[in-house]
């Protein structure tokens, strides 16, 4: 597998993690280096592995069903960083309730010499624009 390849796997992985709630192999795609840093839509800045996966954890406890497709994934390796920037077509499902949303996200990972590892995660939701006749628009 090339190191590309490598990266988008590693990135899989982590979606993965997220659609399953498996605090296992998310604990796998994190560093453990210093200052690993995540920002889920809507939060504020996490700093530091422990508080990742604590917020990973808050997360994977509810009764939430999610699926997620991923539209748009381009990645660029740049030595031993991996940069992974993509659309998330989130749609969960919470007993009866059902929604859907889409979020921008930049994953950045770092080649610890065995495995492409996840040290950054940033989320942020996108609002969804359809153009109208003439200048006027709807926000979805």
């Amino acid at each position: 597998m090339n190191t590309r390849d490598a990266l988008l796997h590693q990135n899989a992985r982590f979606y993965e993690a997220f659609e399953n709630f498996s605090i296992e192999v998310m604990g796998d795609v994190w560093s453990s280096v210093p200052g690993v840093r995540c920002i889920h839509p809507g939060w504020t800045l996490i700093e530091g592995r422990e508080q990742i996966m604590e917020s990973w954890a808050r997360i994977f406890e509810g009764e939430v069903r999610m699926k997620v497709s991923l539209r748009n994934v381009k990645a660029a390796v740049y030595g031993r960083i991996g940069v992974v920037v993509l659309m998330e077509e989130i749609s969960y499902q919470n007993g009866k309730m059902a929604n859907s949303g889409t979020v921008m996200a930049t994953n950045i990972f770092e080649y610890d010499g065995a495995a492409w590892k996840m040290i950054h995660h940033h989320g942020s939701p996108m609002i969804v624009v359809e153009e109208q006749e003439g200048e006027n628009f709807r926000y979805n």
